[in-house]
């Protein structure tokens, strides 16, 4: 064999074993990411397309769907991807990582021996994104705060000024996209910040200028020869010092300072008192409104402002009276037309110290109820609620079909009264409840019970006048009944007449024994239905009817003590001595 044969036969062989060995590394490494890749530090190298994105999405999904961590200054702020309109495209990260099969040597070898870290490839919504940002700068804007000084008791606070913040919104996107996917630590926000126009110095100037002085001691408000004195504890909560286009402004809040001035500026005003309709005599009569002279409100604000930084001696100021016409007048009044009967009605009352005490309390507050057109009359409103503090004391109610004992027991005979007059007045009945069973010196089906806060007696204003409630009130005595009479005054409307049904639906009361200690005796009494009806006539024609149901329980028969035929038990832990029962006593039953 010839040399030049040899040599042929040797270059095949080296030839063949490159081939070869090239053929290996393409298998091997061929479709592979490089050796070193990593995405967001989740390492891919060496893998497959398909293995790469399964291991990807696996290692990325809590952080695709974090919310985006930023921060402007110190204030820190988050961003849900999905609002963004932002996600990582997975197949796009695995194609940048260098993913794909390629038969080019410099790829092999890149395979084999290279990678890199590999930013997320994300994908955006631009619409969504931009709905985002400007939701975020909504969080982000503050103008800057200007300094301020309030008062903590008498002791003036300083409140310095503060930068303001803007968020660029031409970069903010960019840097919304940079931060996702998050890693929990807040990148920054590009912002612009704005300086307060009034800086630390003019506070401190204003501090020793103003706010000091002004506490130093009480001002006096003069009208005449008159005036009064406001403390500095009784001003400051009212008083602020405002930075103001690089001045620091203090302002006074008057409204706020409004009950101490009504309080205080009694000796030097003469309030305006509004007219009003009031019972002299037998008749009803329009009382004159009275116009007043009070300190001018829109004065006064400023006279104190100018006094505060002043030394003693000086702080004075004079303040105008200006006058001030009554809210109601005596044309309004006068054209209400209260000037006739327009119903009445009177019941009685068996003597009980209680029962003169409470109605004849809720009696005093009803009297005098003017009630302007178009307005209700609510009993609980206007008599309030029964405690001893509003002056009501205990007496008996209707519980649970029993009387027992609670405050402003009677009260519900001023309600029965005024309804029955409202009745016969023709106004409207808006709320009424009759009491669960029936009491004999009332109306059968015209009367009404109230409990506070929740059953009231309510009427509504509709005969186009004014309505003047008047009370008559006379206390029982231990050998006379007592009684309240209610004339409800104005512009008769209507003459009213009342009939009713039949009684019907009897029910039978029970017979009930009682062993407990605070039993009560209760008579007892049937239950029925009965409809009341109204008759509503003008000019002696009739217009209208109107009718009010009403559902008595019967009165259970209460005895107190055991059934007869039965034993008391013994206290506990007593044994009653052998042969030695105690027979039952029946106790008296006293008419309720």
């Amino acid at each position: 064999m010839g040399r030049k044969q040899l040599a042929g036969i040797i270059a095949a062989a080296g030839l063949g074993v490159l081939v070869v060995g090239y053929g290996a590394a393409f298998a091997f490494a061929g479709d592979k990411i490089p050796g070193d890749t990593t995405v967001l530090g989740i390492p891919i190298g060496g893998l497959s397309k398909g293995d790469a994105k399964a291991k990807l999405e696996a290692g990325l999904q809590d952080r695709i769907s974090a919310p985006i961590a930023l921060k402007a200054g110190e204030t820190k702020f988050t961003v849900a991807p999905a609002d963004a309109g932002l996600s990582v495209d997975v197949d796009a990260t695995v194609e940048a990582a260098g993913a794909g099969r390629s038969l080019a040597p410099g790829r092999i070898w890149h395979a084999l021996t290279g990678g890199d870290a590999v930013e997320p490839v994300v994908a955006k919504d631009d619409a969504r994104l931009k709905t985002a940002i400007d939701k975020l700068a909504a969080q982000v804007n503050r103008p800057a705060t200007e300094g301020t000084i309030t008062f903590k008791g008498t002791q003036p606070v300083t409140h310095q000024p503060a930068q303001g913040l803007q968020l660029d919104a031409a970069k903010a996107p960019a840097a919304v996209v940079a931060a996702y996917p998050s890693d929990g630590n807040p990148k920054d926000l590009p912002v612009g910040v704005t300086e307060p126009k009034a800086g630390t110095d003019a506070i401190k100037k204003a501090l020793t200028d103003f706010a000091e002085p002004a506490m130093s001691g009480p001002v006096r408000l003069t009208v005449g020869s008159k005036s009064v004195d406001l403390l500095p504890a009784e001003i400051a909560p009212a008083l602020t010092l405002t930075a103001q286009q690089g001045d620091v402004i203090p302002s006074l809040n008057t409204k706020a300072l409004e009950p101490l001035f009504q309080r205080r500026f009694k000796s030097l005003e003469t309030l305006p008192k509004d007219a009003t309709v009031q019972i002299v005599g037998a008749a009803p009569k329009v009382i004159p409104a009275v116009d007043g002279n009070i300190v001018d409100r829109s004065k006064v604000g400023a006279a104190i402002l100018a006094i505060l930084p002043k030394p003693a001696g000086e702080r004075r100021a004079a303040v105008p009276l200006t006058h001030s016409k009554a809210a109601f007048t005596t044309e309004q009044a006068t054209a209400l037309g209260i000037t006739q009967k327009m119903g009445e009605f009177a019941t009685q009352f068996p003597h009980a110290p209680y029962r003169n005490i409470n109605i004849g309390h809720a009696a005093a507050k009803i009297n005098g109820t003017l009630v302007k057109p178009g307005d209700t009359f609510s009993l609980n409103k206007i008599v309030g609620e029964r405690t001893k503090e509003n002056g009501f004391t205990e007496g008996n109610i209707i519980s649970g079909g029993k009387f027992v004992l609670d405050l402003g027991g009677g009260v519900s005979q001023s309600a029965t009264t005024t309804f029955n007059a409202a009745f016969f007045a023709g106004l409207k009945i808006l709320e009424h409840k009759a009491h669960s069973v029936y009491i004999s010196r009332y109306p059968v089906g015209r009367e009404a019970t109230v409990a506070w806060p929740a059953v009231d007696l309510k009427f509504l204003n509709d005969s186009g006048h004014g309505v003047l409630v008047q009370t008559i009130f006379k206390a029982s005595t231990p050998g006379n009944s007592g009684s309240i009479r209610v004339i409800i005054w104005g512009t008769k409307v209507w003459d009213i007449t009342a009939g009713q049904s039949e009684k019907s639906n009897f029910r039978q009361p029970n017979v009930v024994y009682n062993t407990k200690s605070d039993c009560r005796v209760q008579a007892p009494s049937q239950g029925f239905d009965i409809t009341v009806y109204r008759y509503f006539a003008k000019n002696g024609a009739r217009v209208k009817t109107e009718q009010f149901t009403t559902k008595y329980n019967p009165a259970d028969d209460i005895r107190c003590g055991p059934k007869p035929g039965t034993t008391t038990p013994p206290p506990p832990g007593t044994t009653p001595p052998p042969g030695r029962v105690k027979p039952s006593i029946p106790t008296t039953r006293p008419a309720s």
